[in-house]
């Protein structure tokens, strides 16, 4: 129903998508300018970064078109709105996403779509086996799936809070921000807590550096590249534990 509300007004939703489209490509900018004045960023080529780049911003292009409606959950916390959600039959957390959907966020899809198909033909032929085509699509996929899981553990703590309107872009845009450059440029305890404690290195770095041959800046072995599908299963199923239990936890504004 959301869908078919905003396709009514054609033009609207295109100046919508395109503003979309324009703002998240200030990150690409920001890589491009920064690639101007330097040669390498932590011993990574421009078409490296930017293959990290694309392969992260399209993670995080298909968590925030899913989970974009996270970011209502503080306010209807607050003003006990969330009380509508666990009446109505089937799924909370589903009721939930729908709430806020908004297509225009597929500009940034677009966007990160277009920066990888025109990165991958900078390199190679013979660097694209499948092989590397589908650890770069599993990353993609698992990597959304990781930061989402995250997203939702941290605007899970508005039910513990009283809502928390931050929180969440913590574990949303400021993920994806993160793991849009190398490790290698980070210091030894933020590249630990990443890939140890909150694994946002597996969303694109580690199978990005498997794809490329490099080795990570922490010095696993090489097939912990392809980790990232089993790695995804811990932070979704604590996700999934941490969002029954505060639901159950619940008790409305006047609780």
């Amino acid at each position: 129903m959301q869908i078919r509300a905003q396709m009514q007004y054609r033009t609207s939703f295109a100046l919508s998508l395109a503003g979309n489209f324009a703002f998240t490509g200030l990150d690409f900018a920001a890589i491009v300018i920064l690639f101007g004045n330097i040669s390498r960023l932590g011993g990574w080529t421009a078409d490296e970064v930017l293959l990290l780049y694309a392969v992260s911003s399209l993670s995080y292009a298909l968590c925030d078109l899913a989970l974009g409606s996270l970011d209502q959950l503080p306010a209807m916390v607050r003003d006990g709105s969330f009380d509508t959600l666990i009446v109505r039959p089937g799924p909370t957390f589903v009721h939930l996403l729908a709430t806020d959907f908004l297509l225009r966020r597929a500009g940034r899809l677009i966007q990160a779509v277009i920066v990888l198909a025109v990165v991958m033909t900078r390199f190679p032929a013979t660097q694209w086996t499948t092989g590397r085509v589908l650890v770069l699509a599993s990353a993609v996929v698992c990597g959304a799936v990781i930061m989402g899981s995250l997203w939702t553990m941290a605007v899970t703590l508005s039910f513990w809070t009283g809502g928390s309107d931050d929180i969440g872009g913590v574990f949303s845009a400021g993920t994806a921000f993160l793991v849009q450059y190398p490790l290698d440029i980070y210091t030894a305890w933020l590249r630990t807590l990443v890939l140890f404690v909150i694994p946002i290195g597996f969303v694109a770095y580690l199978p990005v550096c498997w794809v490329l041959g490099k080795p990570d800046a922490a010095g696993l072995p090489g097939q912990a590249g392809l980790a990232s599908p089993v790695v995804a299963l811990l932070p979704a199923a604590a996700a999934a534990a941490v969002w029954r239990t505060s639901v159950r936890r619940y008790r409305s504004t006047g609780g």
